[in-house]
């Protein structure tokens, strides 16, 4: 445990930083293939049209990838739903506003649009930080949504585009879950491969240790939707949680105590400790606890609506036919929550990659892209979308933003109006993303740990109470929630020791005594799990909290 705040990372090492979270190449050739296999079936068709429309669904199987195949499905199901609502949803806004505005009327009815992917974004970002969902989030869904908007001139109703983009999430579905028939274990294999890997490469770098420390979360988090842990123990004869622990214990070790976030990269658990941790609460309960104004997810939310709409409205005032664009650059930039200084780096990679994403564009426009080029383009972009999305976002833009454009509807439009357009849209969406970033709620880092330490003191006493009456091992979900307030505590003074270190080092004592106590317990139960507790050792801890 850290006896002082972590030192700031500094602005090159975030600019700079480009994680390895193992072998990117089986996921990124899956989404080429995602996409490549229904498109090949409908040219042979003579549905050339309708490619964009499976390229829209095929982003679903990027939200699959790193699973467990226990829980993969269940996710690729999930991620295809929301693809397949949103562009039947965004279509239909679409066939309402073009409707209106070819018939003669304003071209503020492109407010509804702006109205309609805001409140997508605020949802979505709400949802996926409140479930503390990993990367990419919402983010290609918001897209997806948003640029259905534009379906209008490929003359197909809501319900065609939906049905199109629904082939795709069904590749998804089959080329995600493929490599099951063959080995049902590879991603839990996978995640301990690459976190042994992590740590033998670890050289107490801030960077180094950032992946290896996002390593044992993946790997830890793995197991568990695999089944191989359970209620902070193994279940599993395969080796691999025994493999994990090793490999953690070698990286306590090592007694760095840097910083162990750089990025958007969520680390949820605490590496110091070298224990079987608990799964996550209930879908519930995390949805249900952020239902408040100094939640790291609420917040996150009102800021991402915020600047959205600025960003939108914006966008129609300069007479720009593509407001989704800009609400999805703002998103970008904030869906990860209220840090400053990750976010404004997040800004600068946005404005890079989306620039030199525009540029390539405009060379497959010039190029003449149709068929089976067109294809190939869309094929080749899924590829490194997937290939980069952890582990640079500007990189990553590079290859999203061609696949948004055409989804879009650009490859009709004359190429410099878009290319000028969208520059434009990117540069002031980046500026309203970090007023709001800077300027609203400056005081969220602090209010939101302050409201975490409430949490935790909370959670104990719920698992004092539960022990009052019943053994440890009977109060498995008390628990669990405190390991979860815990770990939540230290990853919000960890962030507020970053953006406001003199408020960090004035509470740093009082979260290491929750830390301490938290923890303390917890090994208690874990020691003791068919045991009543003494009352006076419940007292004991009581006192200490209160």
């Amino acid at each position: 445990m850290m006896e002082t705040p972590p030192p700031r990372p500094s602005a090159w090492q975030l600019f700079t930083a480009f994680h390895s979270p193992g072998r990117r190449w089986p996921g990124a050739l899956r989404a080429g293939l995602a996409m490549g296999l229904p498109g090949t079936v409908a040219i042979l068709l003579g549905f050339e049209a309708e490619l964009l429309l499976i390229a829209a669904g095929s982003f679903t199987v990027i939200h699959g990838e790193g699973y467990a195949y226990r829980a993969r499905w269940k996710v690729l199901l999930t991620a295809g739903a929301l693809f397949i609502t949103g562009a039947v949803a965004g279509a239909f806004v679409g066939t309402v506003v073009w409707g209106q505005i070819e018939a003669g009327a304003t071209r503020w009815w492109l407010l509804l649009t702006v109205a309609f992917a805001t409140a997508i974004a605020g949802v979505g970002i709400y949802v996926a930080n409140a479930l503390r969902l990993p990367p990419p989030g919402p983010w290609f869904i918001l897209l997806v949504t948003g640029a259905s908007t534009m379906t209008h001139r490929l003359d197909l109703n809501p319900v065609e585009v939906g049905a199109w983009a629904g082939v795709g999430v069904l590749s998804s579905v089959l080329v995600g879950m493929a490599p099951a028939l063959l080995n049902p274990r590879g991603p839990e294999e996978d995640a301990v491969r690459v976190l042994e890997a992590a740590v033998a490469d670890s050289d107490g770098s801030v960077e180094k240790l950032h992946q290896a420390q996002t390593a044992v979360t993946h790997a830890w988090f793995t197991l568990a939707d695999a089944r191989a842990i359970h209620a902070g123990r193994i279940v599993d004869a395969s080796g691999l949680a025994e493999r994990t622990l090793a490999a953690q214990a070698t990286l306590v070790g090592t007694g760095s105590r840097a910083v162990d976030e750089i990025s958007d990269n969520r680390n949820y658990l605490d590496v110091d400790r070298v224990k079987v941790p608990h799964t996550r609460p209930s879908i519930s309960y995390r949805l249900y606890r952020s239902i408040h104004p100094d939640s790291h997810a609420m917040m996150t939310a009102t800021r991402v609506m915020l600047a959205c709409l600025g960003a939108g409205v914006t966008s129609i005032a300069l007479g720009f036919n593509r407001p989704d664009w800009a609400i999805v650059s703002t998103l970008l930039i904030l869906q990860w929550g209220p840090d400053k200084v990750p976010g404004t780096i997040r800004g600068v990679h946005r404005f890079l990659g989306s620039v030199l994403g525009v540029g390539l564009f405009g060379v497959l426009y010039i190029l003449d892209v149709h068929a089976w080029t067109l294809m190939l383009a869309l094929s080749v972009c899924l590829f490194f979308s997937e290939i980069f999305v952890t582990r640079n976002y500007a990189l990553a833009v590079i290859f999203t933003t061609p696949v948004a454009l055409m989804l879009g509807g650009a490859l009709q439009e004359p190429v410099g109006v878009t290319v000028y357009e969208r520059v434009i849209e990117i540069a002031f969406s980046v500026i309203f993303a970090l007023a709001l970033l800077w300027l609203y709620r400056w005081d969220a880092e602090p209010a939101h740990h302050l409201r975490l330490q409430l949490r935790c003191r909370r959670a104990m006493e719920s698992l004092l109470g539960a022990l009052l009456t019943s053994a440890p091992d009977e109060a498995l979900e008390q628990r669990r929630d405190l390991q979860y307030e815990l770990l939540s505590e230290r990853r919000a003074a960890q962030s507020l020791s970053r953006n406001n270190p003199d408020v960090a080092t004035q509470r740093w004592e009082e979260h290491l005594h929750l830390q301490r106590t938290g923890y303390a317990l917890l090994d208690y139960c874990e020691a003791h799990g068919d045991t009543r507790l003494p009352f006076g050792d419940i007292q004991s801890v009581a006192e200490r909290i209160s």
